[in-house]
């Protein structure tokens, strides 16, 4: 039998409470539906036997968060007792519309199941297929790999010491290499940065070394709405209200490309503006995202250093000093490093990704800036939404 990968519901990523903890209490009922995407192109099929005996162990422990880290969640004080009294019963990742199999060749993944219930199932499970794959080329404890991997991190370790003033999160959870190597890197980043690393999004890596727990809303959010409200216009800004009516103050950093940016500073109001505390780049050109972010604000009449912009798309810590030459003093910035933190050992990183398809049985859809980040659980409500904001699909392509 494989050694199991995923040991608690707290190896996942805080957006994945912070966005259950939204659903659950506006939307308690609504449904979802998954699919599972290899954007780099690689045959996973073989791993599909794995794959199913992880989620099977996964069902069989009935993983919960462990007293540590639920007492961490409820310590943030933005949570609510209800959702906290749901998640201390443990959802044990135990969701009967699993589906796990080998589509000729590809590995086929899609579930489905409440809302704020399926959506944890995500995280745990690309980190598997991701840890699967790499132990069947290198196996459990590559250490050739883990020292090149220490070696690349301790390199850049010294090139942002060089920046004290660049700020770096890890948000490496879904596409590590493996749970050993990212509980390595979390470890001695916390140890040599205590200054520069502001956090890790992971929940149970944050509770063992004392670090800060980061993350608010993913895409999915937004594209959920496409199917709670009579018009795809009103999906973007009905998310962001229903948002901020939860959370208030709290939980400030609004993603902006769900549906391009150009739609969300669409709607991206004075009085959203002003109510956020900041934006996430996740796509497109970070410079003109950033640019553009400035002007926004301004034209707002908002002093633009008082907000933030986190950026979050495949960055590098090179990529990340650049940005921040740039914009320092303009507006504030913090870096969110993902596959290039938990995954640069050597051998090239897969491109895998869950994204909602449908929600309460209706499709929705992703476009991003980046045209190989779209995904929809249909042509049609892609092309609703691109009318409504006047994208031009075809010129995309």
């Amino acid at each position: 039998m494989e050694k199991k990968i995923v040991t608690s519901l707290g190896d996942t990523d805080l957006y994945k409470a912070s966005m259950g903890n939204c659903v659950f209490e506006n939307y308690p009922k609504a449904t979802a539906s998954y699919e599972f995407v290899c954007r780099s192109g690689e045959n996973l099929g073989f791993l599909t036997g794995q794959a199913r005996e992880q989620h099977q162990m996964m069902q069989n422990s009935c993983l919960s968060f462990s007293d540590g880290e639920f007492g961490l969640l409820r310590s943030l004080g933005w949570l609510g007792e209800a959702y906290l009294g749901e998640m201390a019963k443990g959802f044990c990742l135990d969701q009967p519309n699993v589906r796990i199999w080998d589509n000729s060749g590809k590995l086929g993944i899609v579930v489905h199941g409440l809302w704020y219930e399926a959506m944890m199932l995500e995280v745990p499970l690309l980190a598997t297929v991701n840890e699967l794959y790499f132990r069947h080329i290198f196996g459990e404890e590559p250490e050739g790999l883990f020292a090149e991997g220490e070696r690349r991190l301790r390199n850049k370790i010294a090139l942002l010491k060089q920046y004290p003033r660049v700020k770096v999160a890890d948000f490496g959870t879904r596409r590590r290499f493996s749970a050993k190597w990212h509980d390595t890197v979390v470890r001695i980043l916390s140890e040599e940065l205590p200054g520069q690393f502001v956090g890790t999004s992971n929940i149970m890596l944050a509770h063992k070394y004392g670090v800060k727990p980061i993350g608010t809303m993913a895409h999915e959010f937004v594209s959920g709405h496409l199917s709670l409200v009579p018009s795809v216009r009103l999906a973007q800004s009905r998310a962001l209200y229903t948002w901020l009516q939860t959370y208030k103050t709290n939980l400030g950093i609004v993603l902006s490309d769900t549906f391009t940016s150009k739609a969300f500073f669409t709607d991206f109001d004075v009085v959203l503006a002003r109510a956020f505390s900041g934006v996430r780049q996740d796509s497109g050109d970070p410079v003109l995202f950033c640019k553009r972010a400035i002007a926004h604000y301004n034209l707002m009449g908002i002093d633009s250093r008082t907000k933030t912009v986190i950026f979050s798309d495949s960055l590098t810590v090179p990529k990340a000093i650049e940005i921040w030459k740039q914009f320092a003093g303009m507006i504030g910035m913090s870096f969110g490093i993902g596959t290039n933190l938990t995954n640069d050992l050597g051998p090239a990183p897969l491109n895998i990704v869950i994204k909602m398809t449908h929600c309460d049985g209706k499709p929705v859809c992703k476009i991003s800036d980046d045209v190989g980040k779209a995904i929809s659980g249909s042509p049609k409500v892609l092309e609703e939404v691109a009318a409504a904001y006047d994208i031009d699909l075809k010129a995309r392509q």
